[in-house]
């Protein structure tokens, strides 16, 4: 761990806790969206109301699947951590900024990448 030049001994001990807690608490919520979903009795009604209870499955599943890649990518920075190359970036090999990584601790790129990367998404889409 004391690889990392980006950033000191206390700030990747302080996004060790944070990514940490991020998943235990997402852990958490995974597990209540599954008992909620195992417990609830759902009755079909008319047309109507299997449209909607369909539309409402379908958003509990992208939400559980957008949970689950969430949870990778916390697992992915944490492993980082151990290895001594959290805050590092995967693009150009620059650090990631502290106030970036407060605001998304799984950032994997520094603003610069992640901005080429946008822009370039965005042409993409475009075409």
């Amino acid at each position: 761990m004391n690889g990392n030049q980006c950033l000191t001994k206390e700030q990747l001990k302080e996004f060790k806790e944070i990514l940490e807690q991020k998943k235990r608490e997402l852990i958490e919520d995974i597990k209540r969206g599954i008992l909620e979903e195992a417990n609830a009795e759902r009755e079909v009604g008319d047309i109507v109301d299997m449209s909607t209870e369909e539309i409402l499955r379908t958003f509990e599943m992208r939400i559980r699947d957008r949970e689950a890649k969430y949870l990778k990518k916390i697992e992915k920075a944490l492993q980082k951590i151990e290895e001594g190359t959290y805050g590092i970036c995967e693009e150009c090999g620059k650090c990631i900024s502290y106030e970036r990584l407060k605001l998304r601790p799984v950032a994997e790129l520094c603003i610069n990448c992640k901005l080429k990367q946008e822009k370039l998404e965005r042409k993409l889409s475009e075409e």
